[in-house]
């Protein structure tokens, strides 16, 4: 059974700017789990370096987590630091804190970048 599908799209310059006007790591503190929080730090140690790719990191981050939150809303609000999202093999893979307490036996994601956009589908089944 479909508990629900959510869809978001973000711009990735809205993530650059929120970067520029408060810093990545304020951004990256409220939106990411512990586990993302650790990934973001491996892979980034210093703020100036490929901030593109900073952006497109949290900017997937944020349109994943919106669309988990809107596969599950009304019935249910999640916080941004609920959902975690890994990858096997390139592909990206949710993992919802207390997932079952939602119902929510399995996840489907699908991510995809165009340009200055990132978009993501979310099937939450259970």
């Amino acid at each position: 059974m479909i508990l629900g599908i959510g869809v978001d799209i973000v711009h990735l310059p809205r993530i650059t700017s929120l970067v520029t006007r408060r810093g990545r790591l304020p951004l990256a503190k409220r939106i990411l789990s512990l586990k993302e929080w650790d990934e973001f730090n491996q892979r980034f140690p210093n703020e100036h370096l490929v901030i593109d790719q900073q952006v497109k990191y949290l900017g997937s981050r944020w349109c994943i987590k919106e669309a988990v939150y809107k596969a599950l809303y009304p019935i249910h609000k999640l916080e941004w630091k609920q959902v975690t999202v890994e990858k096997d093999q390139g592909k990206p893979i949710l993992h919802v804190h207390n997932g079952k307490a939602y119902g929510i036996k399995r996840s489907h994601v699908s991510l995809s970048h165009d340009g200055e956009y990132a978009i993501s589908q979310v099937v939450l089944e259970g």
